[in-house]
């Protein structure tokens, strides 16, 4: 079948295309709303601004095409296979991508907002600029997640999507937006996330360890039990995030916001806080063992049973701090 025989055919009613097999076919600009094209062989073709709204596309295979500014909001690409696929500016907002392979795939400015990425492979993607607004990519089961490995997001707006277990490793997240998103049990390991605005976000139990935060946003995130070992988090500002139980082993913390935290039983062992901020910040039974504190400030910080035995605490300010032995620090002794 020749593509201008399948618009003939959907103009005169036919919607029904299952299985088609029409590599390299020219559709740009066709008005397809509504087709059942799944299962359907279109790899190579040229789909550049179609209006694929509310398509079936399942299982399609669509290698290498190029739907640049096509619009296939709500349509179903539940495994379709899109490889290195050239998606600038598409419109696939509240689209169902499920186990879809968006590997490779250039998504620069793509919009996302509320699409089911859950299952999907979009590792060494091109998201810069895309609007992932309320996407769920929430993993469904421990041993087939989201992938988003190498993946570059630079500037990406993931306000309010579900990520929970989602890989991201090695990821570029710098100056994205994350504002209120899941990331609880992400594997964030080695990823950009410079400047990023994690405002809100949860990221408990997500595995940070040797990103990159430097001057990121967390205020008031949930980082319980999060893993930030050897991870870059100088001039951060953490203000209010609740941070019990997390590991800061060896993180760099120089600079950091932590005022008015929560990091209760956080292990905080060979990490470096000089020049931090942590002004009624609770640091009950915190594990400070050779972490430099220098020049921090630790004004009515809850030190009680916190470890600080062999922390190096010079020109440390700790008026009112309450301190390991649950006497109020007296700065006349």
């Amino acid at each position: 079948m020749k593509p201008k025989d399948l618009i003939q055919r959907y103009s005169d009613g036919e919607t029904n295309f299952t299985g088609l097999k029409m590599p390299g076919a020219n559709l740009s600009s066709a008005d397809l709303i509504g087709i059942v094209l799944n299962e359907a062989d279109l790899h190579d073709g040229n789909l550049i601004f179609a209006y694929l709204n509310r398509a079936n596309l399942a299982h399609t295979n669509l290698v290498t095409t190029d739907l640049s500014g096509a619009n296939l909001s709500q349509a179903d690409l539940t495994g379709a296979d899109l490889r290195s696929a050239i998606l600038h500016g598409i419109i696939l907002a509240g689209a169902i991508l499920q186990e879809t392979d968006l590997t490779l795939a250039l998504l620069i400015d793509a919009n996302l907002i509320g699409a089911d990425l859950r299952g999907a492979d979009l590792s060494g993607a091109n998201l810069s600029g895309a609007c992932l607004k309320g996407a769920n990519m929430r993993q469904e089961k421990k041993s087939f997640n989201t992938n988003l490995q190498g993946a570059n997001l630079f500037k990406a707006d993931l306000s309010g999507a579900n990520m929970k277990g989602v890989d991201l490793a090695k990821a570029n997240l710098s100056g994205a937006n994350l504002t209120e998103a899941n990331l609880r049990d992400a594997d964030l390991r080695k990823v950009d996330l410079t400047n990023a605005n994690l405002t809100n976000t949860i990221l408990s139990e997500a595995n940070l360890s040797e990103a990159n935060l430097t001057g990121a946003t967390l205020k008031k995130a949930n980082l319980v039990r999060a893993k930030m070992m050897h991870t870059q988090l100088s001039e951060v500002n953490f203000t209010e995030a609740i941070m019990t139980h997390a590991n800061l082993k060896a993180a760099n913390l120089k600079g950091a916001n932590l005022s008015l935290t929560r990091m209760n039983h956080a292990d905080l062992t060979r990490a470096n806080l000089s020049g931090a901020i942590l002004k009624e910040a609770e640091l009950i039974e915190v594990f400070f063992a050779r972490a430099n504190l220098t020049g921090a400030d630790l004004q009515g910080t809850n030190l009680t049973r916190a470890d600080l035995m062999s922390a190096n605490l010079s020109n440390a300010n700790l008026t009112g701090a309450i301190m390991p032995d649950g006497k109020v620090y007296n700065t006349k002794r």
